[in-house]
């Protein structure tokens, strides 16, 4: 009895949670079953083609990688890129979420290793970076998919972006500096 209960045009009563994750709201509030190809899709259709053209932003870390001649990590880079545009194309639970999460987990620890083989300065930027990410994510999570998941996913993008460049310099002045 103490459940949120929902009731449906149809007049079927479901729970507001169920609603939520097979649904979105339209341009007039009505609740519309989200489509669904295998798996099911997760975020709403503006977020999913802001998060898809955020996903572009990963190619300058790439870009810059290649300048600075980090090659393993612009291996790392180029397969991050990729997953992440597969999956923000049509992002649905799935193996493609799964590989996705596998490349992200893969490219940060490849950057902690690199940043702890810099310097101490890059150190701290990468674990500056960790516990922002970090603290974006369990945030995220907590709105549960809705548009402040869909911003916080953002800030994550952008905080691993950033602090890539940043210790991609750091590396580029520290061989410039001993040369």
């Amino acid at each position: 009895m103490g459940k949120n209960r929902s009731t449906d045009r149809n007049g079927n009563s479901r729970n507001i949670m169920d609603l939520r994750l097979e649904s979105e709201l339209d341009s007039e509030g009505n609740i519309v079953p989200m489509k669904k190809n295998g798996g099911y899709k997760y975020v709403s259709y503006e977020c999913e083609h802001i998060l898809f053209f955020s996903s572009f932003q990963l190619s300058i870390s790439l870009m810059f990688s290649l300048y600075c001649k980090i090659y393993h990590l612009a291996a790392l880079n180029t397969g991050l890129f990729l997953t992440s545009i597969l999956h923000w194309r049509k992002p649905e639970m799935g193996t493609r979420r799964s590989i996705d999460m596998f490349m992200a987990f893969l490219n940060l620890l490849a950057h902690a290793l690199f940043s702890l083989n810099t310097n101490s300065l890059c150190a701290f930027v990468c674990t500056c970076a960790v516990i922002l990410v970090a603290t974006f994510y369990f945030v995220g999570k907590k709105y549960s998919y809705n548009s402040y998941s869909t911003i916080y996913h953002l800030l994550i993008h952008t905080v691993g972006n950033a602090s890539a460049l940043a210790m991609y310099y750091i590396y580029r002045k520290k061989e410039i500096d001993y040369a």
